[in-house]
């Protein structure tokens, strides 16, 4: 017997998960930030060259992740392109997580853009029912941050990921025990939370199409043919909890973005790469304090006619050290800069971030020189957290300092209040706006 008996409904539920998933999370909030683009096509990536996300309204004209923006120029002329301001994105989805715990202490940060929260048990605290709860959560979310969000609600995290997904955008969607094979028939295997494109392959091989069909073979079969995470898997298509929410507060990035717009403009390259280097320095100092490494940059240069020329580049091992990174930068920089033209900023994004680790040094590395270097910064960080961001830098980074350094009174392109700040979230005043952990200024 279900572990929840009466309360109406909520007896069709052994446990409570809801997971919440935004809806173009990034363009969301550009949208929100500036509410003039409500209903527009509006899609971000400007600094990488290709859409990382896209309004519904742009969604709706065929434009999806990935696309170049060139292929969204000819798709739709009028589509707004506008930079990504990971720190921006970070604020909604730290207040994401703190509508969620208003409704239990149990919650899950699972991504920038949707969590899980275990609401087993708070229907007395609450007093209203399990679907209620969850629809509360929903409301909230929406009136507070001014974004769509759909929801999912289940007894375990699959089938709650499931619900979440089965109805986009702006959707809530309960899967109740005794109706699940429903959803279950009308999700595709490579649509479950964790079957991957090779796992999918192998079940499909088998005969096996949908998530229904999955949870119809018998325990000894999957546990013959398939491995523990897909074991866990079909486990929870059952309704059978596996796995427990992570609770831990993340004090971690996916990505880190550090941009610049400089002034007075310039044709040259020796301080437009210095402009570049200093946003290398400071992307890394971060990565560096939530001791994070990256495999995978993009950098941009980005003109006074607001045309951006856009890089991206795998690395020969992670890092989070700055003369690492811009030597890979320096054999892409002159391809990407054109002569001629005049440049208004620069910006640098690390991508798959990752919480660092004890690294394997290959047969060709030095490793006193490594294990200096790796002090030197340690030794830099610590002074840049004392004395400011110009306290040390790079030789690379020189032409950019002292450039700065002359604007008068220490201002300049960008000077005054932020976007941010003219268009605070709901609860939030200038001086607990500037508490949250974000760091650096997006222009």
């Amino acid at each position: 017997m279900p572990a929840e008996v009466g309360w109406g409904k909520n007896y069709y539920y052994s446990r409570a998960i809801v997971h919440v998933d935004g809806d173009g999370f990034f363009a969301a909030c550009e949208v929100a930030r500036d509410p003039s683009l409500k209903g527009k096509p509006v899609v971000t990536g400007a600094e990488r060259g290709i859409v990382s996300a896209a309004t519904y309204e742009a969604k709706a004209l065929g434009i999806s992740r990935g696309i170049r923006l060139a292929d969204v120029h000819k798709i739709c002329p009028e589509t707004i392109i506008l930079s990504s301001d990971y720190e921006l994105y970070t604020l909604f989805s730290l207040r994401m997580y703190e509508i969620m715990r208003r409704y239990t202490p149990v919650v899950e940060e699972y991504g920038i853009d949707e969590c899980f929260g275990d609401i087993t048990g708070m229907r007395r605290v609450h007093r209203m029912g399990y679907e209620d709860i969850a629809r509360k959560i929903k409301d909230d979310l929406t009136r507070e941050l001014n974004i769509s969000f759909s929801l999912g609600l289940s007894s375990t995290k699959v089938l709650a990921k499931i619900a979440s997904k089965y109805e986009k955008p702006n959707g809530f969607t309960p899967i109740r025990l005794v109706e699940k094979d429903t959803f279950l028939k009308n999700t595709p295997i490579q649509g479950v939370w964790g079957i991957g494109a090779n796992t999918g392959e192998l079940l499909r091989k088998h005969g096996i199409q949908t998530a229904y069909d999955f949870t119809q073979r018998k325990e000894d079969w999957v546990r013959n043919i398939l491995t523990k995470p897909t074991i866990e898997i079909w486990k929870e298509l059952q309704g059978e909890q596996v796995y427990e929410l992570e609770t831990e507060h993340k004090q971690s990035y996916h990505s880190i973005q550090k941009t610049k717009t400089f002034t007075p403009h310039t044709k040259d390259s020796k301080a437009l790469y210095s402009e570049l280097s200093k946003n290398v320095e400071a992307a890394c100092h971060k990565a560096r304090k939530y001791k994070l490494t990256t495999a995978k940059i993009s950098f941009y240069l980005k003109t006074t006619t607001f045309r951006y020329r856009t890089c991206e580049i795998s690395l020969p091992e992670r890092t989070n050290e700055p003369n690492q990174i811009l030597t890979s930068i320096q054999t892409e920089f002159m391809r990407v800069f054109q002569k001629g033209l005049s440049y208004r900023a620069t910006g640098v994004t690390l991508m798959h971030l990752e919480e660092a680790k004890e690294t394997q040094l290959s047969l060709f590395t030095n490793t006193k020189k490594a294990e200096g270097t790796a002090r030197i910064f340690e030794h830099m960080d610590k002074l840049t957290e004392r004395f400011g961001n110009s306290a040390l830098f790079l030789g690379s980074s020189m032409k950019a300092i002292v450039r700065r350094n002359s604007i008068p009174s220490g201002k300049g392109v960008g000077s005054g209040s932020t976007k941010r700040e003219g268009a605070l979230l709901s609860g939030y005043d200038r001086k607990k706006i500037l508490s949250l952990p974000y760091l650096g200024e997006v222009i």
